[in-house]
């Protein structure tokens, strides 16, 4: 539990460090991809720490390409 309250730390304090600086120069765009990227690997951390299983994302890829492995 001690993991994931540092990795939430750290995240706010990553996200504090730097969206006033993208929101300042007015970059939009690049705000909304931080926000999501941060919380994409601030989550999926989490959940791994947690130790919930988390599907394969390759199954994904071969479902929308069609692959057959």
């Amino acid at each position: 539990m001690a993991s994931v309250l540092t990795v939430l730390a750290l995240v706010a304090g990553t996200f504090w460090l730097e969206a006033p600086k993208l929101l300042r120069q007015n970059h939009k765009r690049e705000f909304f991809i931080f926000i999501l990227l941060l919380l994409l690997a601030s989550s999926s951390y989490v959940l791994l720490t947690l130790e919930v299983i988390l599907p394969n994302p390759f199954k994904i890829i071969e479902w929308m390409y069609g692959w057959t492995v």
